[in-house]
Formats: C-alpha cells, structure tokens, sequence
C-alpha cells in the first residue's frame, strides 16, 4: 500500500452531482459529504475543512471549469488531502483526469476515492527523488494512471449508455413540463396527475417565484454573476432576503425541467 504523507495541512471533500444524477439515489450531495467525512474522520480523526460543491454540473465539464472545482484547484497547496466518492465524481473524461492528475502531484496533494479505493490512495505527492530518473520507472504511478484510464473510458461508455435511456423517455415528459423525479425546482410545485394506468406529475408554476427567475434570468443576460444575482434578488423581491448565491447557480444550470415560461426571452 501507498503510505501518504505524514503531514497533513487541510482536508477537503469534493462532491459533484449533475441535474440528472439528483434523480437517483444514493448521488444526492449530502449523501457523497456523509461518506466523505466518516472516511476523514475513521482515517485521520479529524472534521473535513472545507467541502466544494457542484451541484447541477455534468462530470463532462472540464474541472477547471467548474465553479467549486476551480475554486477548490486554486485554493490547495502542498501537503493537503482531498476526499472525493468515486472517479466519476471528479471527472467522466479520460483526458480531463489524466491531465489534472500530474497537477496535483506536483502540488503535493494526496487523493482518495473513499468508496471505490478506500484508504488507497490514487494520488500523491511526489518527493524529490520522484522528479529525477527515478521517477521515470515509478512502477505504482504507471499502474494508477493505466487503472485511471480504463476505469475513466469505462465510466464515459457507461454514462452515455444511462443518458441515451434516459433520453428515451424521462426527457420527452421534462419537455412537457412533468417532474422526472426528486423535489420540484424552485419556481414549481407538484400536482398528480393519471394518464391511463399511470400516475405522473404535472410541474405547476409558482407566480411569485417565477418573478424571481425572471429576475435571475435578465441579470445573467447582463453578464452579472451568481453572487451579484444573489443580491439583485433579495433587494428587489422583499420576500426572498436571504436567497442564496448556490441556488442561483442551480436555477441557471437547469437543462431538463424546470425551465418553463421563465426561461424565454
């Protein structure tokens, strides 16, 4: 086993789930936080520092270009540790992982994915005797990077493979302004409806929430950012003074329901 190094500055947890994956179960956010910090705390007994959260962002996204990614990419330094689940949470392409991979080596950052590899860890630091010669014939950062690229080709097949099903069906009803699942986005409530033997539920417009992605709406189309809207909202509807930045971020990321007639022009 790879022993990681010894000093320890922060720990992070990185927990991503797409508009898609917030559907099924066992992917919600706070669930990926739960097994992250039972993992931190079994392995280190200390608390999580800091989790980064993405939420309503495709795994096919470049980490780099991800809001809480970037941020989290920005902030580590050498001898910190980062928790995330599963490989497809960091990341579903092949060449986005291998190239951050090398990044966070030379930052000095150890990695883990606590439900796929365990205390394992798939990342870590490289000493100075890495960087020479002998780096070259590094037998256990060969034998990650090979494990990381079949497992990471296998998880883009597998996803495309879920989006394609997906699509078939649960995308049509989205279209027509029915919930495909989970609590109903803010703007909606839900009202059962029948159609023939089967029971579905109709996404039903909130006014007064409406106005407020309206409003979130037309500041995006400024170019006005999430904390910026975030502020637009609680000044101009008195009865939302606390709406948060986050949720901003999650109403703009909507692709598959929940757009209704706030999202035209």
């Amino acid at each position: 086993m790879i022993a990681p190094a010894k000093q320890i500055n922060r720990i992070y947890g990185y927990v991503r789930v797409s508009t898609y994956e917030q559907v099924r179960s066992g992917c919600s956010p706070e669930t990926q936080e739960k097994l992250i910090s039972a993992f931190v705390k079994e392995k280190y007994n200390r608390e999580v520092d800091h989790f980064f959260v993405d939420e309503g962002v495709s795994g096919t996204t470049p980490i780099l270009e991800r809001p809480a990614s970037r941020e989290m990419t920005d902030s580590m330094d050498e001898h910190d540790i980062l928790v995330t689940t599963r490989l497809d949470r960091l990341s579903r392409s092949s060449s986005d992982l291998l190239h951050i991979i090398p990044v966070l080596e030379e930052t000095g950052v150890t990695l883990y994915f606590c439900q796929q590899f365990g205390d394992v860890p798939i990342v870590y630091p490289k000493t100075k005797e890495d960087k020479g010669l002998r780096g070259k014939f590094d037998m256990n950062e060969m034998a990650n990077r090979i494990m990381l690229m079949v497992l990471s080709a296998v998880s883009e097949i597998e996803h495309g493979n879920i989006m394609d099903r997906f699509d078939d069906g649960k995308m049509d009803w989205a279209s027509k302004g029915y919930s495909i699942g989970g609590g109903a986005p803010f703007g909606y409530r839900k009202v059962p409806e029948k159609h023939g033997n089967k029971h579905r539920t109709k996404l039903v417009e909130i006014p007064e929430e409406q106005a407020v992605i309206k409003t979130i709406r037309a500041c995006a189309k400024r170019g006005l950012g999430p904390r910026r809207i975030a502020k637009q909202v609680q000044s101009l509807h008195r009865d939302y003074p606390d709406f948060p930045y986050w949720k901003v971020r999650k109403i703009l990321a909507r692709k598959f329901q929940g757009l209704g007639t706030a999202a035209s022009p």
